[in-house]
């Protein structure tokens, strides 16, 4: 654990190094910051998949590259590098015979942008910002691509669909989790979320769905460029308001979708029998449940106000009369890029093996802000991965609530409830009195002392 904890810190030192010299790079490019990064994260994914290709020529990698037209030519090649990298993306992309890989792969580098920067010297540029991101650094390809996604979100510096998930929101996710077959993210976005847990555990196959082809596009690439198989990626181009059947449950569910977005639902979807959501983030949760394998678990960040939300109170009740929610962890404000609201880290089990739901709060813990980031990170969250691994009560931070408790609140789940916040001492009653008494006569005193000044005054 200090080993990985060790290696990360170097990772985010240099790559934010390398990401500082890179912006200035890039001045004089073409576009906004946004657009040049997608395009050095397509170089980046092509750089790993022709390695990938001269590494492992005899595996089953769902697609071909030429020897002529691996990444490395265009350091060599540096007057044709738009025609090689052209020929090179249409040899990966092209129409296959293999239904999977051709799903995976046909819109893989949708947003390389010749038209915008449609020259050589562009091109060039460019490559050298993705040399340089490599370079001086212990990142893995897949790393760099995580870390890239996340800064196009801190630089764009306003709420966009999701929010990326922080070293601590992966901590506690994969607190005591078992390997996994099959992931679900019903809003994947760039799947940062299902890559840093697949970093961290062991999982198979991994699953999700965004309504936008751009985040599709980028969550396949992260996912491919993170080592996983082909054959393990479904990703689907869908909102959460049409129904996807699957053909498979799963056994862990995560997510982290958007807050307070309205949506309208079709009030026959089987997702939604226990109640017909009026936001988005409970019509994942309903979705993810729908989904959940019979021994599965869904992990998803929620805003504070789903715990106590009274048109909500439907799902969270049969979830609660029916023990299924193992744990909210309460966080801190600050630890997501692009809002400073309350959330909540809800953990649920379909077939759960524990009594009451364990409470843990980090909304007052320790925080720190680090490497310019604009996220902050909880001081000592080892510590409290730990207390959640082991259900641990502990003053002031953690509390298990029995469902007796939870139903005499009439079932809000508020942190606040269950969790004390400060200590309140004793209060002794007898003494109290007697120092009230000894304070009144003391004002009476004073009293007296004043009315024989003033009156001296006035003589």
């Amino acid at each position: 654990m200090q080993e990985d904890k060790h290696r990360q810190l170097h990772v985010d030192f240099e790559l934010t190094n390398n990401i500082n010299t890179a912006e200035r790079m890039m001045r004089g490019l073409p576009g906004v910051p946004s657009l040049i990064i997608h395009q050095v994260i397509n170089l980046l994914g092509y750089k790993y998949l022709s390695e990938n290709a001269k590494n492992n020529n005899e595996k089953d990698l769902g697609y071909e590259l030429n020897e002529d037209l691996y990444y490395e030519n265009l350091l060599i090649n540096k007057g044709n590098v738009i025609d090689t990298l052209k020929e090179g993306i249409e040899q990966i992309t092209q129409d296959n015979n293999n239904i999977q890989a051709a799903d995976v792969f046909y819109d893989l580098f949708d947003l390389v942008n010749f038209e915008i920067f449609n020259d050589n010297d562009a091109w060039l540029q460019l490559i050298e910002i993705t040399e340089k991101l490599c370079s001086e650094t212990m990142a893995t390809i897949g790393e760099t691509i995580i870390f890239l996604t996340k800064h196009i979100s801190s630089i764009e510096g306003k709420r966009r669909d999701g929010f990326k998930p922080t070293e601590d929101i992966i901590k506690l996710i994969t607190a005591n989790q078992k390997d996994v077959k099959n992931i679900y993210d019903p809003f994947a976005d760039e799947a940062t979320l299902l890559a840093e847990i697949g970093n961290r555990i062991k999982v198979e196959n991994y699953y999700g769905q965004h309504p936008n082809k751009t985040n599709c596009a980028l969550a396949k690439m992260t996912l491919l460029a993170n080592d996983v198989n082909y054959k393990n990626i479904f990703i689907k181009c869908n909102d959460i308001m049409e129904f996807v059947n699957w053909n498979v449950k799963f056994d862990l569910c995560v997510s982290i979708p958007p807050f307070g977005r309205r949506i309208k639902l079709n009030e026959n979807d089987e997702r939604f029998k226990y109640s017909t959501p009026r936001k988005s983030e409970v019509a994942y949760l309903s979705d993810m449940f729908y989904n959940l394998d019979y021994e599965g678990t869904i992990k998803m960040i929620v805003p504070n106000g789903v715990l106590f939300s009274a048109p909500d109170r439907r799902i969270l009740q049969v979830l609660v009369d029916n023990e299924l929610i193992s744990s909210i962890i309460g966080l801190p404000g600050g630890i997501f890029d692009s809002t400073a609201i309350p959330t909540a880290l809800l953990i649920i089990n379909r077939n759960p093996n524990e009594k009451g739901i364990y409470y843990l709060n980090l909304r007052d813990a320790e925080t720190k802000r680090e490497l310019k980031k604009r996220v902050i990170s909880i001081v000592d969250i080892d510590k409290y991965v730990s207390l959640l691994s082991n259900r641990e009560e502990q003053e002031l931070i953690s509390k298990i609530a029995t469902i007796d408790d939870i139903c005499e609140n009439d079932y809000n789940l508020s942190i606040n409830r269950y969790v004390d916040l400060e200590i309140l001492e004793a209060i002794d009653i007898e003494k109290t009195i007697l120092n009230i008494k000894e304070i009144k006569k003391e004002l009476k005193q004073v009293d007296e002392e004043l009315n024989t000044k003033l009156g001296g005054l006035l003589n």
